[in-house]
């Protein structure tokens, strides 16, 4: 299991050891330390840093990138359509879709947590953990958008 925080001030990533059950990690951009402290469990529990009970689980992979595939796999299909014709639109779209299911099916999963976007990676439950649902992102909402203003 890997655990990943982010600064208050600078939101930089920093990786946090697992061997010690409690420490601090520095910013490296000299920003304040943070505390932590691990409970090392068979599941998670609550959060490392801020002890919040709320996680949600999605893909491990770059959104970007993702939409980039989106975007590419859609510019192609218009092409392919424009020279062989535009019953080619949708096979393309499909192989396009298919690549697509096969590249989740070999990422893995991270669980976040709402209150402080401390991210886990490695858990043997994090298919237990739902999706990100939007009404309890909303309760942590204004303590994360404060934080991210503070320059």
């Amino acid at each position: 299991m890997t655990v990943r925080f982010y600064c208050d001030e600078c939101l930089a990533e920093l990786e946090v050891p697992l061997d010690p059950e409690s420490g601090e990690v520095t910013c490296p951009n000299g920003h304040p330390v943070i505390a932590f402290h691990h409970q090392i469990e068979e599941k998670l529990r609550c959060c490392s840093r801020c002890a919040g009970t709320a996680f949600f689980a999605q893909k491990d992979f770059d959104q970007r990138l993702g939409c980039l595939i989106l975007v590419i796999g859609a510019a192609t299909a218009l092409v392919v359509s424009k020279l062989v014709g535009g019953l080619a639109f949708v096979p393309v779209l499909l192989l396009f879709a298919l690549g697509d299911y096969f590249l989740a099916q070999r990422v893995g999963t991270v669980v976040i947590c709402y209150r402080c976007d401390s991210e886990y990676r490695g858990l043997p439950d994090a298919a237990t953990f739902k999706a990100y649902d939007p009404h309890i992102a909303e309760r942590y909402a204004k303590v994360k958008t404060v934080r991210r203003m503070n320059p």
